[in-house]
Formats: structure tokens, sequence, C-alpha cells
């Protein structure tokens, strides 16, 4: 590890961008901690500051906030992907010096409202990569897209009524929606369900932003009739749960009960529109080796 006036020299001599000052901005935003950037890149905590800094005052601006949580800005946001894209190069560069191939920038951020296809998707990746760290991190639809946009993960993998024209979207399935009741109900006798076939009964909801509402309330809408919902509950599991308990119905998407005897799953007779899970990235993320194979090899 270098030493803090060894840092402050190097900042004194280097007024320009520097790989140094680009690996000290990804390794802050990534580890989202001034001294777990440090010992990431084997450095002292003054000199990931001076870099980061000197890199700030050449471009101009601010490219992340320090408090209340370290988080990329506005100008930031776009610099980010760029700045991994030049390391990955660079590191690629002499990887092929050391006679390596087929490098990879090894660690991958994947968020994730829809783990039951996820997990598979992970373990296959890992199969083929498995010196990639993967961080997970659970949101639902709305706040993983958000995530995404402001590079807090590198692929989300969720329920879309459609791709997004401006991000990377690969289609990996295409589940429908469905009525999960509680074993003893009369409704898990039947084989399809009308919305009609519903009146009167409360859905345990999941909250604003979760697509499984979204397509649940569009569901009704198609219609015309009120969707009774006794109240909310902000993940998957809870939501089963508060049906086994006869709390009220639920709707989930096709695989996501699991298999657990206490529940039964009816497909709706009509849906207003298909639903996929997909694997979506930004575009310009593409071409981060990582991020590429992990969509390459989605399905």
């Amino acid at each position: 590890m270098t030493t803090a006036k060894e840092d402050i020299d190097a900042f004194a001599n280097d007024a320009n961008i520097s790989l140094a000052s680009l690996r000290a901005f990804v390794a802050v935003v990534e580890e989202k901690n001034f001294s777990l950037a440090a010992q990431r890149l084997g450095v002292t905590q003054p000199g990931i500051s001076l870099q980061l800094a000197a890199l700030e005052r050449t471009c101009g601006f601010i490219l992340c906030t320090r408090k209340p949580q370290i988080a990329l800005t506005a100008e930031g946001r776009p610099l980010f992907m760029k700045a991994r894209l030049i390391l990955d190069r660079v590191n690629d560069f002499e990887n092929q010096i050391e006679g390596l191939q087929n490098s990879l920038d090894w660690r991958l951020r994947v968020g994730m409202s829809a783990p039951f296809v996820a997990i598979p998707m992970i373990a296959r990746y890992l199969a083929k990569y498995p010196d990639v760290n993967i961080k997970t991190h659970m949101g639902n639809t709305t706040s993983l897209l958000e995530d995404i946009a402001q590079c807090r993960i590198d692929v989300g993998v969720m329920t879309l009524r459609e791709p997004i024209v401006h991000l990377a979207c690969t289609l990996v399935s295409a589940p429908s929606l469905v009525v999960c009741v509680r074993a003893n109900d009369p409704i898990a006798k039947m084989k399809k369900v009308r919305v009609r076939d519903l009146a009167g009964r409360s859905f345990i909801i999941r909250e604003k932003g979760s697509l499984t509402r979204q397509m649940l309330e569009a569901t009704f809408a198609a219609e015309s009739r009120p969707l009774l919902s006794r109240f909310e509950l902000g993940s998957r599991e809870a939501v089963k749960e508060a049906v086994a308990a006869g709390l009220g119905i639920t709707a989930l998407f096709a695989g996501e009960e699991g298999n657990d005897s206490r529940f039964v799953t009816v497909p709706f007779h009509a849906q207003p529109k298909e639903t996929g899970v997909f694997a979506v990235a930004l575009q310009d993320s593409l071409a981060l080796p990582s991020i590429r194979a992990f969509m390459a090899n989605a399905t």
C-alpha cells in the first residue's frame, strides 16, 4: 500500500485525467465508501479523496455526492460507465500482455424483481464464468429501473409489459398472471378464472411500482370492474403468507408460487397484454464484457 505522502506527491505531479483517478472514481461509487475503495485499490483514503477531487477539478463539476451518502450526480452518471469501459479496456490490454484471454470485468451487480427467473440465470452465468464476483439486490420493476438509470446496478431482471426503447432488453421468459388462493378455496377447482368470478373477493396487493399490481389493476380495468383490496404488502413472500393466513387472495406471475402445497394458482381467462421477464441494462454498458456476457446468456 502506498503512503499518504506518496499519494499527495503523485497528485501534485498529475493535474490531468489519469487511470488512477478513474479507478478511484469507479471504486468510490461501487463501494459507496472511501475506506473500502482505498482498501480495494491498495492506497490510502486521502489518496482516494485526492484522486477523485483531481478528476472533478479537471472535469469542472462534481461527479458524486459525499453526504448523506455517496451517489452519482446527474453529470457523473453518464461518465461512470465510460470510466468503467476505459478501465476494462486497460485491464484487457494488461491481461493480453500477460497472455490471458477472454478477460472480464470481474464485478457484476444484478438487481431482481423475479428471483425465480434471475437465480437460475446467475447459476448458468457462474457455471461459465466462476470467477465473477456477483452482488445481488432485490426490488420491484420501478425501483430497479431507477437503479439502472443511477448506475447502482449493472443488470436488472424484472417483469415489463414491453421492452423499453432506450435500454437493452433481452426477453428471458413470458409468464402469465395467475390468481393465487388457498388450496381449499372454491377457485382452486377452476381451470381458468374470469374477472367476474372474483366479484366481492378481497385482494392482497403488492406495493405501488410493482408490475404484478399494475397488471392486476389493468386486468380488472379492462373488464370495467372494481378491484377490491384489503391492504398492500411490500414483498411477494409477505403477500403469499397473507393469503395462507386467510386474509384474502392475490395475483402472482406463474411460477412465483413455488412448491407450496398451501396454494393453488389459476390462470386468468384473458389478460390485456402479454408480459415478459427481461434482463435490462444500459445500452452503453454492453461494451463491458461481464454485462454483455450476462445479457447474451440470459436465455
